[in-house]
């Protein structure tokens, strides 16, 4: 699991004072870039690249502007040339940790120097078998 610090910005927030539902992706991409920089620093993106496939978002309890959260990033799935990531965003309320949403991304693994499908590169395998959690 990595942990990424998510600052909740004005802009995030909408009428109704909470975080707009279509922020939470941008919350969980910077988890998701986190996650890959922490171990592969040096990824080459062009030839060893994803594409996003599929996100899903089950939005719990709203975040509001002045909510210290953080993204919780694991591997749920690894298939031979797409693997799933899933998120939970929490918040800490009376030092205690809330669960605020739930995601998942769907990511494939690309080659966008030959425009086609690759099979997971040990690099990215090793980091996804490394933070890999059963649900």
């Amino acid at each position: 699991m990595v942990k990424t610090k998510i600052q909740i910005r004005f802009s995030d927030c909408d009428m109704m004072n909470h975080v707009n539902n279509a922020i939470y992706l941008q919350y969980f991409e910077m988890a998701r870039m986190h996650f890959f920089n922490q171990d592969l620093p040096n990824w080459d993106w062009q030839s060893r690249g994803i594409i996003l496939a599929k996100n899903t978002i089950e939005y719990k309890q709203p975040v509001f502007l002045k909510d210290n959260c953080i993204v919780e990033v694991n591997c749920i799935h690894i298939g031979t040339t797409s693997f799933t990531l899933s998120y939970h965003l929490s918040s800490n309320q009376n030092n205690k940790l809330v669960l605020k949403t739930y995601g998942e991304s769907v990511l494939v693994c690309y080659d966008f120097t030959k425009n086609e499908r690759i099979s997971i590169p040990k690099s990215i395998l090793t980091t996804l078998k490394n933070n890999f959690v059963k649900l």
